[in-house]
């Protein structure tokens, strides 16, 4: 961790967007998001569809870490020459240390202010709170914070459609997908870490068929944990 602090590590992107990593666990995300390219697949799906609507883009990144997807999002949607429409990024965090280091990149380092808001809570119920153990509810690795869940139908009340809807939310996928139907019936394309030693991966592939998303394919094979996008 101070290796990269003191390194201070940046990568310049297209269109004036930077990427600063802190940690190796951070380099490790960049790898997989930057690199290889993991949503790449689900981001080319979405933005292929929000260029038959008129409706402002709109992708909702949830567990969105210190915002390397969303800088991801951003850098798609500009590449696409979409920039000159109107986009939205809803990012969701529980973690209040990863909160604090997403505002500082992408407010701070990329003045992304006017295209991203940040929700600080968790998500899978849809009221109440609960114990976060680092990145989440089912480890018992670090010392336990509690934190509220927010309520994203609430919070995307006024989305009339969401073209991405990406979750990586360690074990809380299966929480999600049982709890908003109602949000998960107006997105087009969904894509999930699933985390099989945290939660049943199975059902939440059924839920997400349940939902009307027709098709669906692994984009990162592993065990205990895969990638799986599915679309309308």
């Amino acid at each position: 961790m101070l290796f990269f602090h003191w390194l201070d590590v940046t990568w310049e992107l297209p269109f004036g967007l930077r990427a600063r990593l802190a940690s190796h666990s951070e380099w490790v995300v960049y790898d997989e998001i930057f690199v290889h390219g993991e949503y790449d697949r689900a981001l080319g799906l979405a933005l292929d569809v929000a260029a038959g609507h008129d409706l402002p883009i709109h992708i909702v990144d949830i567990g969105s870490h210190v915002g390397l997807f969303t800088l991801r999002a951003t850098q798609q949607v500009l590449e696409r020459g979409m920039g000159n429409r109107q986009f939205k990024i809803t990012a969701v965090e529980g973690n209040a240390v990863l909160v604090k280091e997403f505002q500082a990149r992408i407010f701070g380092d990329n003045g992304l202010s006017r295209n991203v808001a940040l929700t600080h809570g968790l998500v899978g119920r849809r009221t109440g709170q609960a114990y976060l153990n680092g990145d989440s509810l089912f480890r018992r690795e670090e010392p336990a914070v509690m934190v509220p869940f927010v309520d994203l139908s609430a919070l995307l009340a006024g989305a009339p459609q969401i073209d991405l809807l990406k979750c990586d939310i360690e074990g809380a996928e299966l929480l999600l997908l049982e709890n908003y139907p109602d949000l998960l019936r107006k997105v087009n394309v969904a894509v999930f870490e699933l985390h099989a030693n945290l939660c049943d991966t199975r059902r939440c592939r059924e839920l997400l068929r349940e939902y009307g998303f027709a098709h669906g394919e692994t984009l990162r094979r592993g065990d205990p944990y895969s990638l799986y996008c599915a679309w309308r």
